[in-house]
């Protein structure tokens, strides 16, 4: 529980810097080149951070690059704390970004390989559960001391049910997509190659945010409330994707998940059981 726990660092600098970037101070100072250039920073570095941590990870072992994301975080805390200029501020996001890329990458394979197979997924699930504590823990400081800007006024029953909705996609997407983005590519791979397919799921989660971060102001001026179902398009499509081709891993002891790939109706295709790859082997040697 306690290493499931490094997805905060991830949920509180989400909502730190969307807190941030949301204030009007900084608006006027830093829109839009360096509020790019904030946004996109991290995600960069978190991409190639994810990369490295790979090679770190199968070398050094899991607690190294844990303790080595939390301490790169820290230090770019600190620069943030304290930035005085504009490239402080983006070293800062940067080593912000190596950090959450390091306990990205080596917190869900560490939890995956340590938990007993009946409570894995459960475990692993603590890890996004971290991810939104820490973005309450922000907005709990926000609501404390407070954020500049004016929100407008909306009707209650307008707020009521913008609020409702808000709040069925955020269960939705935290019971499904969020931590499950995380828990299955840790677990389906064999150890030779966990800590690398653990980075590239990591790093292609950094790119896609940062295409996002990219391109989101502009669609949404252009595309107004089309861009939700262009989104929403997506999503079906990508569940399509599950139903047909992702295997149940639910209860499978992470030593025998093979096992799944050889039962499934596409996959068995292409994976061979233990003996299969003997009697290859034997053939080949004849």
């Amino acid at each position: 529980m306690v290493a499931a726990f490094g997805g905060l660092i991830f949920g509180y600098d989400l909502g730190i810097s969307g807190g941030v970037t949301s204030m009007d101070p900084f608006l006027k100072k830093f829109f839009p080149d360096v509020l790019t250039l904030f946004t996109s920073s991290l995600y960069l570095a978190a991409l190639v951070a994810s990369l490295c941590a790979s090679s770190i990870t199968r070398i050094f072992g899991r607690r190294l690059t844990m303790l080595s994301g939390g301490i790169l975080f820290l230090v770019g805390a600190g620069f943030n704390a304290f930035a005085q200029k504009v490239w402080m501020l983006i070293v800062g996001r940067m080593l912000l970004g190596f950090g959450i890329g390091c306990a990205n990458q080596s917190v869900p394979i560490y939890v995956s390989e340590v938990a007993p197979y009946k409570y894995r997924g459960a475990l692993n699930m603590m890890f996004q559960l971290a991810i939104t504590i820490g973005i309450v823990i922000t907005a709990a400081i926000a609501s404390k001391f407070g954020v500049d800007g004016n929100p407008g006024i909306l009707p209650k029953w307008y707020a009521f049910l913008v609020v409702g909705f808000i709040c069925i996609y955020v269960m939705g997407f935290a019971w499904s997509w969020g931590p499950l983005g995380w828990l299955v590519p840790s677990e389906i791979f064999p150890l030779e190659v966990r800590s690398a397919a653990q980075s590239i799921n990591v790093s292609v989660n950094m790119i896609f945010t940062f295409a996002i971060a990219q391109v989101f102001t502009s669609m949404l001026c252009h595309m107004k409330f089309g861009l939700f179902i262009f989104f929403a398009f997506f999503v079906l499509l990508m569940s399509g994707f599950i139903h047909k081709f992702l295997p149940e891993t639910k209860g499978v002891p992470i030593e025998e998940m093979s096992v799944v790939w050889q039962n499934h109706s596409y996959w068995k295709k292409f994976v061979k059981s233990a003996s299969e790859e003997a009697n290859a082997k034997v053939d080949n040697s004849c």
